[in-house]
């Protein structure tokens, strides 16, 4: 490396290196600071991660936002492992490629321009960071005669009177020297400025020859961009109305130049990290070998690979990013894993070079030493996840990875079909055209296989082949259809699935050529107290567009109506106050109200059944409430739109119960908490949630809700604000959902804060939401499911539907107590049992909704009861199953349920039930009976031979509900499998009630389908 007399002066560290430059232009030149925007994209779906520093600036270029101050500047966190920047297969082979990155950036929004851009870089490079300016070449478009523009003359007279010679200054074409955002939009010449590492090896006139030319001793440090066109769709440019001007430069390669060093990888942004590897897993000491085949080499790739991966891993964890939502990411964990384990033999070595990685990064970066301690625990669940993974493949699956070892990059292996659907996808291929998975063939990987979209869109990447998804999902649909149209009577319904899908691309198409709606009376609402309930004044409006089923009509009259109780009508209005189905709220239903020329004083009513945004248009999808010879609409027309309050006030007690349920976890539990997804309606609302760490438990349900029945005792304020992306990018307390895209503008952010019960909850969200918390008058969890490792989905009930639920328990309980009470006094009777029997399979097998913890509680209580019932009955095994089965035989005549399917309730109660018994009392259709005696679930399947098919038969039929428990499918010794099979029994956990209603519901969706 090159060594002036200037930088004989002390070196400057990483973080003084970049204090300066932030210090130059906010002291010096009037910038205004501006945080690094998180690595996870915020409101742009185009990328997979930020990858450059003008990434959280685009919307100002475009034109859609507004400048958050004329004069910019900031240090932004990059990450690139795709697309485009694809830096990820080359990391560790040089000493200047990473995934994560930081790019130092100044910025004018038409403000300074071309001169003083280069003034102030030239001033800091020479002034406080002591750069010899006879080490630098700078470069200017040299024009294009396709585009029509001209040399950037005036950049090269710029550089001139700065003090630069001609022959330091260089031109070049499009390639190097014009800067675009895409293929249309803002755009603008560009000027960079090189740096020579090694000007003693010739003149300037030949290292001028070397610029731009790959070379590793004169590379670019700094690019300034000079916004001032605009590329249009046709491929010609105009001028923009205001210019700008944009900068990156290389954090890490600007350290190594004024640390004096050969690479990246050598300045203090990484040997600390390097001293970490080798202190803790005692190896060899990094020595800045580059490939060569020696194994130092190699061991110093892989410190290089380490050091960079548990930046890029740091960064991303602790901006909210999650493994299992991204791909690359998990890709580059599970890496840095397998280098911590197999190459440097310390397991934990990754979690911990995670504080160190923060000691670098965290001055500059708080969010990351506000979240140290969340990220090791995300890696170490990771950790845990893929480690058990390993363990657990099967055989095959081992055979499979020896024979494609690429398969290790994608995490399939928790698909149980994944193996026998590889292999005959790898059958197959030869005979796939234009590279590309027929969407037929992905249908069988669905149904046969049990992969997901998700699974094979991820093969599809790995073997770099795209998918027909149109022709799959038209597969699916089709399979739909016909597994309804078992149960379908024909002619009942016109509103089928095709129809319906009809319909929607109407719906589409009309919306493309319409001007958009507003729709934002749709937060016009207020609490009456007095009544309890929420007043919505109606709207008047106009029709702008007009459906009747998938025809676009100007007018539509009763007398054109093929079936007014059925036929669709789907309006679009220059307004709305319906509340459309969006981030994770149903849409409301009311009612329209049209004009009845007949008598004025009697409007026709519309029933609103379902509300859509299209193309920034609000679709209402509505029926006559009644058949009526004399209704008409046509375009143009005046109409009222009729919110239904009790349906609103629901959904939105219900939305602002969801948040509160998310705040209360984050209070109640020091873990790791995400949000997955959400869903609220009229009847519930729906958390889904990961937790790390942390099994949930009943006295934790209780503690929640809790907590949350204080806040609306409370009647705190729900308060919402309306910000812009880059006020949201400056506060670190808002809860938002991983991997979700938001917009730019209007923002809506609800804030619901409690200190004295130490809740806080602040989310962006689009949904109606209650103006107090005493609205939501009470909240309790009606159900909790643990959806996989760390996963809890909750399912909760706020206002006149926890009212309901709370008065269907107080009911429940007090019959339990009575029944209780006849038990203890000896008065029980076959009819007692019975009744327990029957509530207890109406608590875990119906809709009815109940608090949680007392919903375990009873269940305890039942079970109890029945269980001593069961020591003391002298009722026989026989009679138990017999009366059971004759019963549900009489009640599901052969002539209208072609096969029975049944859990034997009863089997709880008895140590062990032969099911031969149960089948033998159904010959003359086929039969699936399940048991669960003792926590062992068993199952038993016949079919007539007259039945019995390739696609339904015995076996494959038990075997459909068997996959659910891992059971083993076989027939008794000498029998017909076609005919007869068991499934072994298998031990069972708390989780059998939703097991078992997911393995019934597949059984019957597979008989439907094939018998």
């Amino acid at each position: 490396m090159y060594n002036s007399a200037k930088q004989l002066q002390r070196v400057l560290t990483a973080r003084e290196i970049r204090k300066t430059f932030l210090d130059h232009f906010t002291v010096s030149h009037g910038h205004k600071f501006v945080r690094s925007s998180p690595v996870v994209p915020f409101c742009d779906p185009t990328v997979a991660f930020v990858n450059a520093g003008m990434n959280q600036f685009k919307s100002v270029f475009l034109g859609t936002a507004a400048a958050p101050h004329k004069r910019v500047v900031n240090s932004q966190k990059c990450v690139r492992v795709g697309g485009k920047h694809n830096d990820l297969s080359v990391v560790g082979s040089d000493g200047y490629h990473h995934t994560f990155f930081e790019m130092l950036g100044n910025w004018s929004f038409g403000d300074y321009f071309k001169r003083e851009a280069c003034a102030m870089a030239l001033e800091l490079l020479r002034g406080p960071y002591n750069i010899d300016p006879g080490r630098l070449y700078v470069t200017y478009f040299a024009g294009d005669k396709v585009l029509g523009i001209p040399a950037d003359s005036e950049c090269f007279e710029i550089w001139r009177s700065l003090g630069f010679p001609a022959s330091r200054i260089l031109p070049f074409g499009c390639k190097d020297n014009f800067w675009e955002m895409g293929a249309t939009g803002p755009c603008g010449p560009c000027t960079e400025i090189h740096i020579d590492h090694r000007p003693d090896l010739g003149s300037v006139e030949q290292r001028a020859k070397l610029v731009n030319a790959g070379r590793s001793d004169l590379t670019e440090l700094w690019n300034l961009v000079f916004i001032q066109y605009n590329r249009h769709a046709d491929g010609s440019i105009s001028q923009l109305p205001a210019h700008h001007v944009d900068t990156g430069m290389g954090f890490e390669r600007l350290t190594a130049v004024l640390q004096n060093k050969h690479s990246n990888y050598d300045t203090d942004l990484f040997t600390p990290i390097f001293d970490g590897i080798q202190q803790v897993a005692k190896a060899p000491v990094y020595g800045g070998s580059f490939p060569d085949g020696a194994n130092e080499a190699l061991l110093d790739t892989n410190y290089r690979i380490l050091a960079d991966h548990a930046r890029m891993v740091t960064a991303c964890l602790a901006d909210g990013m999650l493994p299992d939502q991204n791909q690359k990411l998990r890709r580059v964990l599970r890496k840095a894993l397998n280098i911590s384990e197999h190459v440097f033999a310390k397991e934990n070595l990754l979690t911990q070079l995670i504080p160190i990685v923060v000691e670098t990064l965290g001055e500059a970066y708080p969010e990351m030493s506000a979240k140290q301690q969340a990220v090791v625990d995300l890696i170490q669940h990771e950790q845990e996840v893929y480690k058990n993974l390993r363990e657990s493949s099967s055989k095959a699956f081992a055979e499979v990875l020896t024979e494609f070892p690429n398969l290790d990059d994608i995490d399939l292996m928790e698909c149980p079909g994944f193996v026998p659907a590889y292999r005959e996808f790898q059958v197959q291929r030869s005979k796939f055209n234009n590279n590309t998975i027929p969407g037929d063939f992905l249908y069988k990987l669905t149904d046969t296989y049990g992969l997901t979209e998700e699974s094979f869109l991820k093969l599809a990447e790995l073997e770099n082949m795209n998918c027909d998804l149109e022709r799959y999902r038209a597969e699916v649909s089709l399979a739909k259809i016909k597994a309804k149209s078992i149960q379908r009577e024909e002619g009942a319904s016109l509103y089928d699935l095709v129809t319906e899908q009809r319909i929607a691309e109407a719906q589409a198409k009309m919306t493309k050529r319409l001007t958009a709606t507003d729709n934002s009376h749709k937060y016009s609402y207020t609490f009456d107290k007095e009544s309890s309930s929420y007043e919505i004044p109606p709207l008047r409006t106009r029709v702008m567009g007009l459906l009747l089923n998938d025809a676009e009509v100007s007018r539509t009259q009763g007398s054109r109506l093929q079936d007014p109780t059925t036929d669709t009508i789907s309006l679009v209005t220059a307004a709305s106050n319906f509340y459309y189905e969006s981030g994770g709220q149903q849409s409301d239903g009311g009612k329209i109200l049209v004009q009845n020329t007949h008598q004025p004083d009697q409007p026709h009513l519309l029933d609103v059944i379902s509300v859509k945004n299209l193309n920034d248009c609000v679709v209402h999808v509505c029926r006559l409430s009644s058949p009526v010879d004399a209704f008409e609409l046509a375009i143009g027309d005046d109409v009222e739109l009729v919110v239904d309050p009790t349906q609103r006030q629901l959904n939105t007690c219900h939305h602002t119960a969801t948040h509160l349920l998310n705040a209360a976890i984050r209070t109640l539990f020091d873990k790791v908490t995400y949000q997955v997804s959400s869903s609220v309606t009229s009847d519930q609302c729906k958390l889904e949630v990961g937790l790390l760490g942390k099994r949930i438990k009943k006295s934790d349900v209780q503690l929640i809700e809790d907590l949350i029945n204080r806040v609306i005792c409370a009647a705190t304020p729900v308060k919402v604000e309306r910000l812009c992306a880059a006020e949201v990018l400056q506060q670190n307390d808002i809860t938002m959902v991983p991997g979700e895209v938001y917009p730019e503008q209007g923002l809506r952010l609800v804030h619901v804060q409690s200190p004295e019960l130490h809740l806080n909850s602040k989310e962006l969200c689009c949904g109606t939401h209650a103006t107090n918390t005493s609205e939501l008058s009470c909240f309790c969890i009606v159900n909790l499911k643990q959806t996989n490792r760390a996963r809890f989905s909750f399912t909760a009930v706020a206002g006149q539907a926890a009212e309901n639920v709370l008065k269907t328990a107080a009911l429940l309980r007090h019959r339990v107590d009575l029944l209780e009470k006849q038990f203890q006094t000896d008065k029980i009777t076959n009819a007692t049992e019975a009744e327990l029997q029957t509530i207890r399979h109406n608590m875990l097998h119906t809709d009815i909704k109940l608090p949680y913890a007392f919903k375990m509680d009873t269940l305890e209580r039942i079970s109890e009861m029945l269980k001593r019932i069961k020591e003391s009955s002298r009722t026989t095994l026989k009679e138990f199953v017999e009366v059971e089965m004759r019963n549900l035989l009489q009640e599901k005549p052969h002539e209208t349920h072609p096969f029975i399917l049944h859990y034997i309730t009863s089997s709880a109660l008895v140590e062990e039930i032969p099911l031969q018994r149960a089948t033998k009392l159904c010959q003359d259709r086929p039969i699936l009976v399940i048991s669960m005696c003792d926590s062992v679930v068993k199952a038993r399947c016949c079919v007539p031979p007259n039945c019995a098919t390739d696609k339904f038969n015995a076996s494959a039929w038990l075997q459909s509900f068997a996959d659910t428990f891992g059971g083993q499918v076989a027939a008794p010794k000498g029998q017909d499998p076609q005919v007869v099979c068991n499934m072994k029994g298998r031990r069972v956990n708390n989780q059998f009630e939703e097991q078992l209603e997911q393995a019934m519901a597949r059984a019957h969706s597979f008989a439907q389908l094939h018998l």
